[in-house]
């Protein structure tokens, strides 16, 4: 560790965990959490600290541009954490986590230029956010007023939320009402977050 971590770690363990000493003493012995979240590598994106979550209660996966893969048996480590967080971790809501500004959907947009980093990895992955790019390139013709970046990163969202309705388990939990599915997008600059309504399709403030 260098002296800044070395520090934040110090902090943390005399103040935060000394605190809550009861609390990690039952995490100690393993986990019970009600939500999966799925949501981005941005390290702007603080879930706990957006939803002033305690250690536990949030099963955390991210990726680059918070993208849902589709359903490939014994394929990603995303599948593997959708399947274990319902499957053994039983929870009862899966929330996809897009955000403003995000790096992954504006990489579509960016035209390769010689200099540029190879970043053929990211490429790949960026294949599943492809179809966002799309649906906000339509969502744009029809109402120019609209950034193509903030309806990009929308879109993704939906499509990810489509995306668990291949999943076997996520449709076993759905028919059976043991499972709800939530679309959020996290705006960094304002602290706002709106919700993805399936009644009118759009994405309405939190609060």
């Amino acid at each position: 560790m260098d002296a800044l971590q070395k520090e934040g770690y110090s902090k943390f363990l005399n103040d935060y965990f000394d605190q809550n000493k009861d609390l990690f003493d039952t995490l100690s012995k393993g986990q019970q959490p009600d939500t999966l979240l799925i949501t981005c590598s941005d390290s702007r994106i603080n879930p706990a600290l957006l939803l002033n979550a305690d250690p536990g209660e949030l099963f955390i996966v991210r990726n680059i541009g918070n993208a849902v893969p589709h359903y490939l048996p014994e394929q990603g480590s995303t599948q593997a954490a959708i399947e274990y967080a319902i499957q053994v971790l039983h929870v009862t809501k899966i929330v996809i986590l897009g955000h403003s500004n995000c790096g992954a959907c504006a990489h579509l947009y960016h035209e390769h230029h010689e200099g540029d980093p190879a970043l053929p990895h990211v490429d790949v992955w960026l294949k599943y956010l492809e179809p966002a790019k799309n649906a906000a390139m339509l969502a744009v013709h029809a109402d120019p007023s609209k950034n193509i970046f903030e309806m990009t990163e929308k879109h993704n969202v939906i499509i990810s939320l489509r995306r668990l309705m291949g999943y076997p388990q996520v449709q076993e939990r759905l028919m059976g009402d043991e499972l709800k599915l939530h679309g959020w997008w996290y705006d960094i600059g304002t602290g706002k977050v709106e919700q993805y309504n399936y009644t009118t399709s759009n994405f309405e403030t939190v609060v």
